[in-house]
């Protein structure tokens, strides 16, 4: 029966393995949350003149003087495609015969950012983000409708930092910077899920809709560090620990034909019109690593390393209350246990900055991110592959306390899914839907900066400074 259960139970792997994807390498996350950073491909863990440090490294706001305000919202256009298996390597009629492309989908991601500086040695800050936001809407039917349909997912970070300046408090001279920062992580997200269920086995193409919404929280913490030798050179380090997501959600099964549905239940196979369903997963350690040169005057070079450790990825298991309670299918909680084993997966950024004039810089980057995902266990619900991306961008700084940025970003890469995902069994060209995967995504990113108050009321700050 795993084909029959198995679209209910992949449709909560994707509720949380998405909300998972904290900061890692590759899947779906989204690491573009400053207008600035999408300019630099992201390479910002070890620079300062911006609050969006409170993301990429909170050790280094103890830079920002005064109180910092930033806010801005990133504009993302995926466009997803799928290529079946050349005839001759197909290995049964499951595999998929026909193209498709995914439905376009606009997301907007969110970035919100306040640092104060209490003393000399001290800064707080808050950051507000959705660091995973993105969906995917296959076609109705697309052969693989049975195992990936509908997905539109929410996420909102909230993450408080505290930020201490070992350097002033050691009284060193001011070209030499060492600082620490702690942190809190709370995760809420929100997603909600359509998808097919086939039903070829009792009823020549029938088919029926499943729908899920659920949510879950969760709390980790992160610490940074930050050393610089000014004007010359700067490093960078932040680590965000693993946290444990617990979600729940709500399933139904709808459009059953009503002489299938006589047909299962007289096998005792009973599709919930309404159940609870809830899983328990380990988000994984990530980690970021970076080192910036800034003696050139007018310009600024950047390289960014980040791993994500997803080796404590190797399952998920769902638990649906409806089968506890013998008032469905029994064997659906013994059927939703799925292996994933991913492994560590990284992205290399670089970046670049040049600032002609005081005012204005003009940027460019370049990133590259390894697909995380096992071979084995790859599927179209989140098809992933080593990604490329190549950004621009350009920013002013007004002469007194404003200050605005302008980043864009073009992603692609592909992945070959040929495997046993969506099988074992069925009656028609779909389920497995096994072939090339393409993506590419255009970012648009737009940041508004503000400060005030303090020393640095007067202009915004630049690495000239």
């Amino acid at each position: 029966m795993k084909r029959l259960t198995y679209p209910l139970a992949v449709a909560l792997f994707v509720l949380v393995s998405l909300a998972a994807r904290q900061a890692g390498a590759g899947g779906f996350m989204i690491y573009e949350h400053s207008a600035l950073a999408t300019g630099m491909c992201d390479a910002r863990t070890a620079l300062w003149d911006d609050p969006s440090s409170l993301w990429y490294n909170p050790a280094a706001i103890t830079q920002l003087k005064g109180f910092h305000l930033t806010l801005g919202d990133t504009l993302i256009f995926p466009y997803n495609s799928y290529t079946p298996l050349p005839e001759a390597e197909r290995t049964d009629y499951l595999d998929g015969e026909h193209k498709a492309e995914a439905d376009f989908a606009l997301f907007y991601p969110v970035h919100v950012y306040f640092t104060a500086q209490v003393w000399k040695w001290l800064n707080l800050g808050v950051g507000v983000n959705n660091p995973f936001g993105l969906g995917l809407f296959w076609p109705g039917d697309w052969d693989g409708r049975f195992t990936a349909w509908q997905t539109d997912l929410k996420t909102f970070f909230v993450q408080p930092a505290v930020a201490v300046s070992l350097a002033r408090l050691a009284h060193l001279p001011q070209d030499v910077e060492l600082s620490m920062a702690v942190g809190l992580d709370y995760v809420y997200g929100i997603a909600t899920i359509h998808q097919k269920v086939d039903l070829s086995n009792f009823g020549p193409g029938a088919e029926a809709k499943m729908t899920l919404e659920g949510d879950g929280h969760g709390l980790g913490a992160n610490w940074a560090l930050f050393a610089a030798w000014k004007p010359w050179f700067s490093v960078g380090a932040s680590i965000r620990s693993g946290v444990r997501m617990n979600f729940s959600g709500e399933a139904a099964f709808k459009d059953i034909p009503p002489d299938v549905n006589t047909i299962l239940t007289a096998l005792g196979i009973i599709l919930p019109e309404k159940t609870d369903g809830s899983t328990t997963m380990d988000l994984p350690t990530n980690m970021n690593f970076g080192m910036a040169f800034t003696g050139l005057k007018k310009f600024t070079f950047a390289f960014d390393l980040y791993v994500t450790m997803w080796e404590s990825y190797d399952e998920l298991a769902v638990v649906f209350d409806c089968s506890k309670t013998g008032e469905c299918y029994p064997g659906l909680n013994a059927d939703a246990v799925y292996p994933k084993n991913w492994h560590t997966g990284y992205q290399i950024s670089m970046g670049a900055e040049y600032r002609p004039i005081k005012p204005v810089a003009v940027r460019l980057g370049y990133g590259y991110v390894t697909n995380p995902t096992d071979k084995k266990y790859y599927d179209a619900m989140l098809p992933d592959g080593n990604r490329n991306l190549v950004t621009v961008g350009v920013g002013y700084r007004a002469p007194r306390f404003f200050k605005v940025d302008l980043g864009y970003m073009f992603a692609i890469w592909q992945g070959k899914k040929d495997n046993d995902v969506g099988g074992p069994s069925a009656t028609g060209p779909n389920g497995k839907a096994n072939g090339t995967y393409k993506a590419m995504a255009h970012l648009l990113a737009i940041t508004l900066g503000f400060n005030f108050g303090g020393p640095s009321k007067s202009k915004p700050m630049t690495l000239d400074q």
